[in-house]
């Protein structure tokens, strides 16, 4: 490969705020980039530059003549600023740069990429140097802005604004880029020994990373200019995978743009080394207009990865950008133009670019291979899992949808996990008996994992059968470790219940909790486990202040109306608790959990005439609608009725309910601690030691 050495004038632009353009107007995004490649084109030409490199929304080239890229410069912000205005910035530097058809490298492409950073929108910035080749011209205005300490730049350097009437001047406060002083910067901090290693490999290195990089795609050069220093290392290893946009005419298509979005997000979950934010906390971020930043902030992720998806019959674009929080430059950025047959190779090669830039291990189970290849059936499989994550509303159409997946593929292993998971749902929502909900769930997963068990959904719902079903403890484990080897993020919400429940391990179920809600901090479900761990430990206030953040989360959440109706129970502060449970009741329409903690709170209040005529009326609803036993276990338990009491305790045993197994943690039994016979079932439910 031919190289050549010279001293340059070195220009690099960008368009601000071009991935928001991409996600409210696809086209018109692209569009602006046309427009703004063939002015770049034409005016570069004009004034005898040579582009060396697209990047997306942003382009480096090269000048023989400082005075040359300047002018380059005024004409450009002069085109781009006419209505409709293209928001772009421009920085120039003069340095001594190696380049070749393939690659460039040299201290100045650092340089002019730092200042270009810390211009605006129809703005030119130049450096110290360029101003000494350039202050004698009359044709050229300036003004100096301030004396900088660019990062990765030894020497501090003085910045000046092309002032020419007709483009912008940034003002001191509107400059936000990459110094050494900015907050939007986190500098690791080395001894001199350390730097100085560093600036003696740093030719070596970055000839190697390039090297690495252009095999894999063109775009990763770009990285390497504009941070040739950075290595793989000093990336912030996290990384939020955003709900992909719906650019389809058709609204009714989002299931599709989230199920790929999702399925993307747990490619990477796999990944060795790459700390991936939840789904729901990644996903709450959808139709709001929050800028990368505050999103890694809130996230509490240095890379965000955002899109769109346009599918239209057999054909489908995706667009992907990988953009770093700390400064909101897309590392990588891609477009994809495919038929639909194709998805699984594009979500494959967009988890795959990320790795490779970040230098990490893919944990891919040998044997793993191509979920279906019936493309319609993919879509109902996503539409179940669009339903599933619903909770109780999307319960029934979720199984719909699995169902259909199933029946035009039978030799989908995951529309199977897909379905047991709807399955267990539905009898923990009261919408099919626990014993028929628990026998679909239990075949329907088993064929999942006959199927393929490399897939760790098949193995993470089983270990909950296992758990709250079968009481097979030492399987329930067994199952739940397997599904962490392929992929499930750890810790799951499983292992919360095991310690909790079968050990009374309340430090370590909070301790997991927490690192759940680290990861995915806007989860409902995650806010509501830990504030489960709490209430399961009697830590009630603490409690409470959790369920209360799952509802600011979403208002309309009952299981968290519910906790902190518990909560409030066990305070003896009833009148709260009758509040926060009516309000978890009128959501669920009567129906539900919250059911038996009602009952439990008119007993505890002493108000028994109530709760018998309470018990009464859904002795009298058994045939038309589904009860469980456990909510005449737990009702007559607070009457005071411990005969009819324990039939029913019989009864929630033979059914194998799920929350029997709360039998030896939750508050709510402790009414019955003092009846021997209390000591019995427990005994039969052989805990572990």
């Amino acid at each position: 490969m031919s190289r050549h050495r010279q001293l340059a004038a070195i220009m690099f632009t960008d368009i601000q705020g071009y991935t928001s353009m991409m996600q409210k107007d696809e086209d018109q995004a692209i569009n602006i980039r046309e427009r703004h490649r063939e002015a770049f084109n034409r005016i570069t030409e004009k004034y005898k530059g040579k582009i060396l490199q697209y990047y997306g929304d942003g382009t480096l080239s090269i000048f023989d003549s400082a005075i040359n890229a300047v002018k380059c410069g005024i004409d450009l912000q002069l085109e781009y600023l006419q209505d409709p205005v293209i928001p772009v910035r421009i920085g120039i530097h003069i340095g001594d740069i190696i380049y070749s058809d393939e690659e460039i490298i040299g201290d100045g492409v650092n340089v002019a990429a730092r200042i270009e950073s810390l211009a605006i929108p129809g703005s030119v910035l130049i450096s110290d140097k360029v101003y000494d080749e350039i202050k004698n011209q009359s044709s050229i205005q300036t003004k100096s802005l301030k004396t900088f300490e660019l990062k990765n730049v030894t020497k501090t350097m003085e910045v000046y604004a092309i002032s020419n009437q007709g483009l912008i001047i940034p003002s001191i406060e509107d400059i936000k880029g990459k110094t050494k002083d900015s907050p939007l910067i986190t500098e690791k901090i080395t001894g001199n020994s350390q730097t100085n290693d560093k600036k003696k490999k740093l030719g070596w290195v970055l000839y190697s990373i390039i090297s690495l990089l252009i095999l894999i795609g063109g775009y990763y050069i770009y990285l390497n200019i504009l941070e040739p220093a950075r290595e793989a290392e000093d990336l912030d290893k996290s990384i939020a995978v955003l709900a992909f946009s719906n650019m389809s005419n058709d609204p009714n298509q989002e299931y599709f743009s989230d199920g790929i979005s999702e399925e993307i997000l747990n490619s990477l979950a796999k990944v060795d080394g790459l700390k991936v934010a939840g789904r729901t906390s990644s996903f709450s971020f959808k139709g709001k207009d929050a800028d990368i930043q505050t999103i890694g902030y809130e996230l509490g992720v240095g890379l965000v990865l955002e899109g769109s998806v346009r599918k239209s019959g057999n054909q489908v674009r995706i667009t992907a950008q990988l953009i770093n929080v700390a400064d909101g430059y897309h590392l990588w950025s891609e477009q994809y133009d495919r038929e639909l047959k194709d998805i699984f190779t594009i979500q494959e090669e967009i988890a795959a670019n990320i790795v490779n830039m970040l230098k990490l291990t893919v944990l891919s189970p040998k044997g793993s291979k191509q979920p279906t290849q019936n493309m319609e059936a993919y879509e109902f499989y996503l539409k179940g899992q669009y339903y599933l994550s619903l909770d109780m509303d999307g319960v029934v159409d979720a199984l719909d949808n699995f169902g259909k997946a199933i029946d035009l593929d039978p030799e989908f292993a995951l529309a199977y996990s897909g379905k047991g998971h709807a399955y267990l749902s539905s009898g923990a929502y009261g919408i099919l008996p626990m014993g028929q909900a628990l026998l679909e769930a239990r075949k329907t997963v088993n064929k999942s994992i006959l199927l393929d068990g490399t897939q760790a959904d098949g193995h993470a719902v089983l270990a909950y059968i296992h758990l709250f079903y079968d009481w097979d403890w030492e399987a329930a484990k067994s199952e739940y470790e397997k599904a962490i080897e392929l992929g499930l993020p750890d810790p799951d919400h499983f292992i919360t219940w095991y310690e909790a429940l079968l050990f009374e391990n309340y430090d370590q179920a909070i301790r997991d909790s927490k690192i759940i809600v680290e990861r995915d901090p806007l989860s409902i479900e995650a806010h509501w486990e830990l504030g489960n761990s709490y209430y399961l430990s009697r830590q009630y206030n603490a409690a409470i202040a959790s369920f209360e953040k799952a509802l600011e989360l979403n208002p309309n959440y009952s299981e968290a109306y519910r906790g902190i109706g518990a909560s409030y129970r066990q305070m003896e502060m009833y009148d709260k608790s009758f509040q926060a449970l009516e309000k978890a009741l009128q959501i669920t329409e009567g129906s539900g959990p919250a059911v038996m903690d009602l009952l439990a709170v008119m007993g505890a209040s002493g108000q028994k005439t109530a709760l018998k005529e309470r018990i009464d009326s859904y002795l009298e609803m058994r045939d038309q609608r589904v009860i469980p036993a456990i909510v005449f276990t737990i009702g007559y338990g607070y009457l005071g009725d411990m005969d009819e009491a324990f039939k029913w305790l019989e009864k929630t045993y033979e059914e194998r309910f799920f929350w029997l197994l709360s039998i030896k943690a939750a508050p709510e039994w402790d009414v019955f601690r003092d009846d021997p016979r209390f000591e019995e079932f427990i005994k039969r439910m052989k805990f572990p030691e």
